[in-house]
């Protein structure tokens, strides 16, 4: 099992955040979810109220293995804003640790720089003004970075995860799962 930490900011995707959380957790992995304000409550793009674990105030992000960044526009807006978040980022990056990014959040790590002559996909129009190897593809894994185009992909874009993190072994038995083809 590992540890994945999801930041979360008022407009994130629902369908990104949520289904992607759920995914993994049904899979085994811990999923914490953390508001990047000091209240433990956010509000997705179609107005869910969602109590977050944790706060960006007493969040120890160092230990966890896998970074997700959920879309959503208002919401990456919002996450690009944030110091803390960028500093996340960073220590992300530099310790090689796994940094997922679905839909528009991919332009965040491309702001900072993270997506230079690596590939990476993500929703149309959020692949302008920074460098990188726009591919258009559902999911892309590119070294330590995962990306993905958009919320119709977050079943891919959590397998991509569970690969990454070596976790593929529990795959099979969530998709069955999830398609009501229950393993005995």
């Amino acid at each position: 099992m590992k540890r994945i930490l999801m930041l979360l900011a008022d407009g994130y995707e629902d369908v990104e955040a949520l289904g992607t959380r759920d995914y993994l957790i049904r899979a085994g992995q811990e999923v914490v979810t953390s508001s990047i304000e000091e209240n433990n409550e956010v509000i997705s793009s179609f107005k869910v109220k969602m109590h977050t674990d944790l706060t960006i105030k007493n969040l120890d992000y160092k230990n966890f293995d896998c970074l997700i960044l959920p879309g959503g526009g208002l919401g990456v807006k919002n996450l690009l804003q944030s110091v803390v978040v960028k500093e996340i980022i960073e220590y992300f990056c530099s310790h090689h640790k796994v940094i997922a990014a679905i839909c528009a959040a991919p332009s965040i790590l491309g702001k900072y720089g993270y997506l230079e002559n690596k590939k990476y996909t993500c929703y149309a129009g959020f692949n302008v003004g920074f460098a990188g190897i726009f591919t258009g593809d559902e999911v892309v894994i590119a070294d330590n970075i995962i990306t993905a185009r958009a919320m119709k992909y977050y079943q891919e874009f959590s397998r991509a995860i569970l690969t990454k993190l070596n976790e593929e072994h529990t795959v099979e038995k969530v998709d069955r799962a999830i398609s009501g083809l229950y393993l005995k």
